[in-house]
């Protein structure tokens, strides 16, 4: 299973260093930022197994601690309230207060001992995955990203003209996307594919009718068909949902 690991340092040879350091690693990718700003900005495009962070990201403000308040934010999110995060620090005390209030998994020093930088990252690897739903999915168009509050959305349908995601009262029409892509994005278990163009909400289902080979959304006017090949996909999706 490939896992993501974020990278937030702001000193391009320390970031170089990492990246080199992790490439040994198998089925991994490797995102980066430089600032507090990429960082938050980051997390909406991706969903992350790993953090690198850097305590100092600002080396010109006194006394700056920004990555302390990035991780500070990250565990406000409840996919992330668990999740390794390994402090970059060339403090004295690197055991500082932030280091057990934030449950950091670790903490690596500067200058970088590669041998210790790839175990203690291999380690925390092993976490297993906090599946938590996230709230929020993140759409670009026109270079403006859209962010969607994934219990709102009905249904999604993609065609040849683009995608139209329904929410409960409104429609977001992008470009084209694959299916595959768009459930990448929502991460949740709570969609399924009911035709080869159609992913709907399992929340919203009113009915189905296997026979006929349609579903019905609550709130939705138009009942929404069922293919014939995911027939069966649809009834596995929501043997959870008993």
């Amino acid at each position: 299973m490939m896992r993501n690991i974020l990278i937030v340092e702001d000193n391009e040879v320390h970031m170089k260093a990492l990246v080199k350091i992790l490439s040994s690693i198998e089925d991994i990718q490797i995102f980066k930022a430089y600032n507090k700003a990429e960082a938050n900005y980051m997390l909406s495009l991706n969903t992350y197994n790993v953090f690198l962070v850097d305590i100092i990201l600002d080396t010109k403000k006194p006394g700056d601690v920004s990555g302390i308040d990035f991780v500070n934010k990250l565990r406000g999110y409840k996919e992330y309230q668990f999740t390794p995060v390994i402090f970059i620090t060339s403090l004295e005390d690197p055991k500082l207060c932030a280091y057990r209030d934030l449950h950091c998994y670790q903490y690596i020093e500067k200058p970088f001992v590669s041998v210790q930088v790839e175990k203690t990252v291999r380690e925390a690897l092993k976490f297993p995955i906090n599946k938590v739903n996230k709230e929020n999915a993140y759409f670009r168009k026109d270079g403006i990203l859209f962010s969607v509050k994934i219990d709102t959305i009905t249904h999604i349908v993609v065609g040849r003209n683009g995608v139209k995601i329904y929410t409960d009262n409104d429609c977001l029409q992008l470009g084209y996307q694959p299916v595959t892509e768009i459930l990448k994005e929502l991460e949740s278990d709570e969609f399924v594919q009911c035709s080869r163009g159609t992913i709907i909400n399992k929340k919203h289902i009113e009915y189905i009718d296997y026979s006929n080979r349609y579903v019905k959304l609550r709130g939705v006017k138009d009942t929404l068909e069922i293919g014939p090949i995911m027939k069966k996909h649809l009834r596995d999706g929501l043997k959870d949902n008993g």
